[in-house]
């Protein structure tokens, strides 16, 4: 299903790229769920036990700003009666596309690793 994808598309390959860590993914997962402020967004990674890293709020947004450079996301600014504006980050169609893209990634590599660790325990159980 990978393959379905342009690899020449510079965004996707952005995606491969930055797979490893899940945080992407992961932003691209929480938005398809609803818009939100980036402030939620910290905070349900930092709940999240799939996401490999610390959250840096300073990561997020410069990810989110990229997602948004990218045409995965676009965000608009939302006045609060108390406080300041917020920028509200909402996926587009195109963000949802790299979420399954993203997705079929993950899958590709659970496949992988779980190759290698039925070639390990084939070896392992030879000695």
């Amino acid at each position: 299903m990978v393959g379905e994808y342009n690899n020449n598309n510079k965004v996707y390959r952005h995606l491969a790229g930055r797979l490893d860590k899940m945080l992407v993914p992961t932003l691209l997962f929480f938005l398809s769920q609803k818009p939100s402020h980036g402030y939620e967004l910290i905070q349900k990674i930092d709940e999240a036990n799939f996401c490999e890293l610390e959250v840096d709020p300073a990561t997020i947004y410069r990810n989110l700003r990229k997602m948004e450079e990218d045409g995965l996301v676009i965000s608009k600014w939302q006045a609060e009666s108390i406080g300041p504006s917020r920028r509200l980050y909402q996926l587009t169609a195109e963000g949802e596309r790299a979420l399954i893209y993203c997705v079929e990634l993950v899958k590709e590599k659970v496949d992988n690793l779980q190759t290698f660790l039925n070639e390990y325990r084939n070896w392992a159980g030879r000695e």
